[in-house]
């Protein structure tokens, strides 16, 4: 006896049906991948920028002090000279002739100054035998033989002081830049400056802050004086290739009239130029902040997402898991925003692959940021 043909479809139906039912199970792959970020707490102080110059806090023309010829230049041009450092040496023959003559004028002085006062001293010994007017004539002799002696001291340091500024010196340090006139030249009062030398450390950045600027500076710290904006902010440099000077200064200086062609302010700061870094000359970008800093939380635009509720972030906690977790932000600050509460740093803030998880799921991070700013999402407006 046959089997019926239809058996067999019946019970392929019924496998079929069955294995509909059948869980399957899950592959290794199936966790959702995620970048995630470790949040940390940023400086968001308010910062202005202005453009700034460098300027030299102190630059000398170096120029002789006597007529003659230049007998030797003793730096390289370019290089850093010390504070008495001898730049220059003259030729000083006449000048010693002049101090030889001006010391034998003082001992010719001395001598006469000498005879005057032994004169002087046998007329009074002999008291009553000599006449008064002849004691008052040696009184007067020995007098002016003394004023000679006087003005031949001063003849002398006169000279002395003459051949010392043969030898040229630097009055301070820094760096000199080149000579306008060569060994051989001849210098008088009529003459260029030989050379120029700039100081370097420290060194002054000048930049003009609007009256405007001002009024909101001083709005921002409570109306503070002019004086209390000088204490209350201090200046960083960044220089044109984009690199942050790595010091900070105080503001040195705020000026006092506003200028009316231009409607600014004159603000000086003094930086250290150990490294000569800076140049006088130089534009550079000064940046004001408060010397207090605010550090708050910051977190890239794209990890922040909005519902009816307000604004939230996705978090990876401890156990892998996805945490939702609610924050209020204040503003923007490059392409962050700035976190007010909710976040406390530390935390792991999902920034890629929001789209496949969900509150709870159990995630897998496949790569992590180094900072806020380093991610790279779409923008969320506030």
């Amino acid at each position: 006896m046959g089997i019926p043909a239809s058996i067999p479809c019946a019970l392929l139906a019924s496998l079929v049906a069955a294995s509909q039912f059948m869980p399957v199970p899950a592959r290794a792959d199936d966790t959702p991948k995620v970048s995630t970020f470790t949040v940390i707490l940023e400086d968001v102080s308010p910062k202005h920028e202005f453009v700034g110059r460098v300027e030299a806090l102190n630059a000398v023309d170096i120029r002789s002090r006597i007529e003659g010829f230049i007998d030797e230049r003793l730096f390289e041009e370019g290089s850093f000279v010390e504070k008495g450092q001898e730049l220059f040496r003259m030729d000083s023959r006449a000048l010693d002739i002049a101090l030889i003559d001006a010391k034998a004028a003082l001992i010719r002085a001395e001598a006469t100054l000498l005879d005057a006062e032994r004169q002087l001293a046998r007329n009074r010994s002999l008291n009553q035998s000599v006449a008064q007017a002849v004691r008052e004539q040696s009184e007067t002799t020995r007098d002016t033989a003394a004023a000679s002696v006087q003005s031949a001291e001063a003849a002398v340091r006169q000279a002395e002081l003459n051949l010392s500024y043969s030898h040229i010196t630097s009055p301070l340090k820094g760096r000199i830049g080149t000579a306008a006139l060569a060994a051989g030249s001849f210098v008088n009062s009529a003459s260029p400056a030989l050379a120029r030398v700039v100081q370097m450390d420290p060194i002054r950045v000048v930049f003009s802050v609007s009256d405007r600027a001002l009024l909101d500076l001083r709005k921002a710290a409570g109306g503070a004086s002019k004086d209390d904006l000088a204490n209350r902010y201090e200046t960083t440099l960044r220089l044109s290739n984009g690199q942050v000077y790595p010091h900070k200064a105080p503001i040195e200086f705020l000026g006092s009239e506003v200028d009316e062609r231009t409607g600014t302010l004159p603000v000086r700061t003094l930086f250290p130029n150990s490294d000569h870094l800076l140049v006088p000359g130089q534009f550079v970008t000064v940046v004001v902040s408060e010397t207090t800093r605010i550090e708050r939380p910051t977190v890239p635009l794209g990890a922040v997402q909005q519902d009816r509720d307000g604004k939230y972030v996705m978090l990876v906690d401890a156990g892998s898991k996805v945490v939702r977790r609610r924050i209020t932000v204040t503003e923007q600050a490059h392409g962050n925003w700035i976190v007010e509460t909710g976040l406390e740093g530390g935390e792991s803030v999902i920034v890629d692959g929001l789209q496949n998880i969900a509150e709870g799921s159990v995630v897998e991070i496949v790569a992590e940021a180094a900072s806020a700013a380093g991610t790279s999402q779409p923008a969320v407006s506030r």
